[in-house]
This record gives C-alpha cells, structure tokens and sequence, in this order.
C-alpha cells in the first residue's frame, strides 16, 4: 500500500515537472514580450499627449494594456490552480494532504526500512507544485499583483 502511494505520488511530481518544464520558457517569452508592449505602449501615450487625437490613442492604448494583463492573468492563474488544487471542500495542496496523511500514520511504529520511506515521503511532501516564470519566480496571484502595481 505504501508503495502505491509512493508511486502515485511520484507521479504527480513528474507531471508537475513536464508541465514546468512546458510552460516556463512560454511564461518568460510571454513576461518578456508583455513588459516590452507595455513599454512600447506607454512611450506612445508620452508621446501622444501634445496631439489632437490623444484621447483616441489613450483609449486603444488602455484596451492593449487591458488584454496584456488579462493574459500574464492567465498564466498565473495556471500557476495558482497547479499550486492550490481545488478539491470539493474548498482549496487544498494535494502535497500537503500526502504529507499530513503520511506523519499522521504511526510510521514511527513500522519497520525502520518503512518509516525511511514514509519519512522520505513526507520530507518530498514539503516541496510546493509550482510553475515558474523561466525558473525565476513562481506563477501565482501574488507574484501577479506584486508585478503589476510596480
């Protein structure tokens, strides 16, 4: 039994890596080009204020920032949900679940060869799914907010 859940567990890990791997070069290609649009964008709303048709280039210009933010939204909103797996209950970690069910097993009264692998489990347990910005920082909505009010 423990096995299985050991194995299911690895599982898990490896999915999360695949899909690390998979979008953390996406998410820092999008983060990159984003910052540069929005750079681009307000160079054209500097440059536009002296003009007669400023309050047109300010509303396009608003609608491209609107749509850059909604898609880093998107992405950290990825990040979020792989990081809090929502369960029927309301929010939980599936890492922490493993984790807490494993210490609160007895493992300290099995075999010594078993309670290393549940203590091995629970240390694994410790480590948070995320998905990252091109290994830099996590995806979530905190990392989210933090970039945009800057």
């Amino acid at each position: 039994m423990i096995r299985k859940i050991i194995k299911k567990h690895q599982n898990i890990i490896i999915f999360s890596k695949s899909i690390e791997n998979l979008y953390s070069h996406i998410a820092l290609v999008l983060f990159l080009s984003d910052t540069l649009i929005i750079c681009g964008l307000g160079f054209i709303l500097v440059t536009s204020i002296g003009k007669s048709n400023a309050t047109t280039i300010i509303i396009k210009s608003l609608g491209f920032y609107l749509i850059m933010n909604f898609e880093v939204f998107m992405f950290c909103f990825a990040g979020e949900y792989l990081s809090v797996k929502v369960s029927i209950n309301g929010a939980s970690n599936y890492n922490k679940e493993i984790g807490d069910a494993a210490y609160d097993s007895h493992w300290y009264q099995c075999k010594i060869q078993d309670s290393r692998i549940i203590l091995f489990l629970i240390m694994r347990s410790q480590n948070q799914l995320t998905i990252t910005v091109g290994k830099f920082m996590d995806l979530s909505f905190e990392r989210f907010i933090s970039v945009r009010i800057l």
